[in-house]
């Protein structure tokens, strides 16, 4: 069955639209604003980093969480995030997996530090937010390989 241009138009919009989430909030990881960050999350909002899974269950917790995220990377020279790769898949409507290549940029000019991650985002019928992430080897980003 073929899709329908508008099906196709409104996939590659809400793609575009998750993308832009992403970069938004780099620049706001970038420049701590963390209040402003908070915004485009949906909470709770939980990290699956390793091991550990942390979740943050409102706005002050969240800030709180991050801010001790990004205050040692600022001791050791970081300037800024750069979203190198962002891989949309749309699961529905309202629910899309967004794999990230993430650079990490230092003021002494070393080579940046490259993280891989997938943000689960939702649209509540207004707009996307981020619902938690899973921090993993990019080579796994949804969407990098080749279907197998």
């Amino acid at each position: 069955m073929k899709k329908e241009p508008e099906i196709i138009m409104s996939a590659h919009k809400s793609a575009a639209e998750v993308e832009a989430l992403l970069q938004h909030y780099m620049g706001l990881f970038s420049s701590g604003d963390f209040e402003t960050a908070a915004t485009l999350y949906h909470m709770p909002f939980s990290w699956v980093i390793g091991p550990a899974i942390a979740t943050a269950f409102n706005a002050a917790e969240f800030i709180k969480k991050m801010t001790a995220m990004r205050d040692p990377l600022v001791a050791c020279g970081f300037l800024r995030s750069e979203l190198v790769t962002c891989k949309v898949r749309l699961l529905g409507q309202n629910a899309a997996l967004a794999g990230v290549e993430v650079a990490r940029h230092y003021a002494d000019g070393r080579n940046p530090e490259i993280t891989g991650g997938t943000y689960i985002a939702h649209h509540d019928g207004t707009r996307w937010k981020l619902v938690s992430i899973i921090g993993h080897p990019i080579a796994e980003i949804v969407g990098l390989k080749a279907p197998e």
